[in-house]
């Protein structure tokens, strides 16, 4: 087999839960060939799924290193930023959202969890100008309209 098959198998085996097979196949993608980020991307999502944050950020910031307009990789990372619980490193995941939304800038889920962070912060008018940026893409999204409405509510009175 060769790097690309041992790529498509890895991605197979992720897509199917079988993640410490998806481990072995794309270490062995990125052992033949260790200039690709989509086998950086692939190998992240695995460690994501097992909840080795800091092995994911490491691989998240390889493709990203490879490839810096993989828009995925921005908002995959700042996830991990944010399902570590350490609010020190709440300014990280906004960058990385905030890149995110650069090179996508109908991104909802960056452009909501932006504003979730905006709000950790404290920056509840920067909040609400995020939330208006999706509402305005997609005016149906219920999870930015009721963070909106809390926001307006219970903070800026």
């Amino acid at each position: 087999m060769d790097y690309k098959d041992y790529l498509e198998q890895g991605i197979k085996e992720t897509n199917e839960g079988k993640f410490d097979d998806a481990l072995h196949s794309l270490n062995r993608a990125i052992s033949l060939n260790n200039n690709d980020s989509l086998a950086f991307f692939s190998l992240a999502i695995v460690f994501h799924n097992l909840y080795e944050y800091k092995s994911a950020y490491e691989n998240y910031t390889m493709a990203i290193n490879l490839n810096p307009d993989m828009t995925d990789a921005y908002y995959n990372r700042a996830q991990v930023i944010l399902a570590e619980k350490d609010d020190s490193r709440i300014n990280e995941a906004i960058e990385d959202l905030d890149k995110a939304i650069e090179l996508d800038p109908k991104f909802i889920d960056a452009l909501y969890y932006k504003a979730v962070c905006q709000k950790k912060i404290e920056d509840y008018k920067g909040a609400i100008e995020t939330l208006d940026k999706v509402l305005a893409i997609e005016p149906d999204a219920i999870y930015s309209k009721a963070l909106r409405i809390l926001i307006k509510q219970k903070y800026l009175r």
